[in-house]
């Protein structure tokens, strides 16, 4: 049981029949550890459900796979969250026992997305497809991360769109983020799938903090419904080695109810180059015009950087620590973007 157990999947004929209304908005997958019983480990597992609250009472039962088993899972609680984008969020349980050490996948497919998605082709037809790997006995019992934060607590700093999980390992296990595509049939990636930025107009751009897992997306410009999945991934020092032991995915919506005001900025039309020199944080600037200004913007959206022109187009972001940085060239012509990571 060494090695990874793959599932094959065919829910055509196997899917909930009961899951055809256009109303689920989202989902996560998550187990915890329990202990140690008859014949093996035990582990609570849960499935969170994101759905228009106006159906809070459709989709009453779902289908798990687990080491080769089926579970149907009822709901088990309900959340109303309010906001500017409302969604409840209903919760299913199950617990399972694992007989012995190896890497497991647990999986379950969830028909009915809601209609109007601007960057996923064919919306409702799309199902949602949840999955999170499961390592036992590799360096002791695990608990997989908890994404904390309601899906729609969804702020903006100043342009900046921003979405916190707000992640937390109960193990203390090390976490990177990166975003992904989200599943579909048969748990494969959404054919056609864009990012948001991609499927809007030119302007704006998204990233992720690989260390936080914070969500940004920079002069939005288009209102609607988007769908983003942000992958977890832990690992764990084990014989010196940092080894990974589990992964999670947050497939949730991203609702964009209102633009950002009082911004001025005319469109790009530059190209901007950023080539690193070596040194932590050091890069030479390379555009198609003479810009007047450098703007560095964190992973929160917040300004770190404000700097004028220099005689060899050299930036020097060695101040600052490691993570996710949006640099933006200003000149009078308009701006130019990139993102940069920084890893010490």
């Amino acid at each position: 049981m060494n090695a990874l157990r793959t599932i094959l999947f065919s829910f055509a004929v196997t899917v909930t029949a009961a899951c055809q209304a256009s109303h689920v908005r989202g989902g996560e997958l998550w187990y915890e550890y329990v202990g140690a019983v008859p014949g093996g480990l035990l582990y609570e597992i849960q499935i969170d459900l994101y759905f228009d609250p106006s159906s809070p009472s459709e989709n009453p039962n779902i289908l798990l796979y687990v080491d080769g088993n089926v579970d149907t899972l009822s709901a088990s609680g309900i959340i109303f969250n309010t906001g500017l984008c409302a969604q409840a969020t209903k919760t299913y349980n199950t617990t399972h026992i694992f007989s012995g050490p190896g890497t497991y996948v647990i999986a379950a497919e969830v028909f009915g997305r809601r209609q109007g998605i601007t960057n996923v082709q064919g919306n409702s037809e799309v199902p949602i497809g949840l999955t999170t790997t499961l390592t036992v006995d590799v360096g002791g019992p695990n608990s997989s991360p908890r994404f904390n934060a309601p899906v729609n607590d969804v702020t903006y700093n100043w342009s900046t769109l921003m979405h916190d999980p707000l992640v937390i390992d109960p193990d203390g296990d090390s976490l990177s983020f990166e975003l992904v595509t989200p599943l579909g049939l048969g748990l494969l990636p959404i054919p056609g799938y864009l990012l948001p930025d991609v499927a809007t107009g030119p302007g704006d751009f998204t990233w992720i903090d690989p260390a936080t897992g914070v969500f940004l997306w920079d002069q939005p410009n288009m209102m609607g419904y988007f769908q983003i999945a942000i992958l977890c991934t832990e690992r764990r020092l084990i014989n010196g080695t940092w080894t990974v032991i589990g992964q999670v995915t947050r497939d949730m919506p991203l609702c964009v109810g209102q633009l950002p005001t009082g911004i001025s900025d005319t469109a790009s039309t530059e190209t901007l180059i950023l080539t690193p020199l070596g040194s932590y944080g050091l890069f030479t600037i390379t555009s198609a015009t003479r810009f007047a200004e450098v703007h560095v913007l964190d992973a929160t959206g917040r300004l770190v950087v404000l700097q004028g022109t220099t005689p060899n187009g050299m930036l020097d972001l060695s101040g600052l620590t490691s993570g996710t940085y949006v640099v933006t060239l200003r000149s009078a012509s308009g701006s130019a973007s990139s993102r940069v990571a920084l890893i010490r």
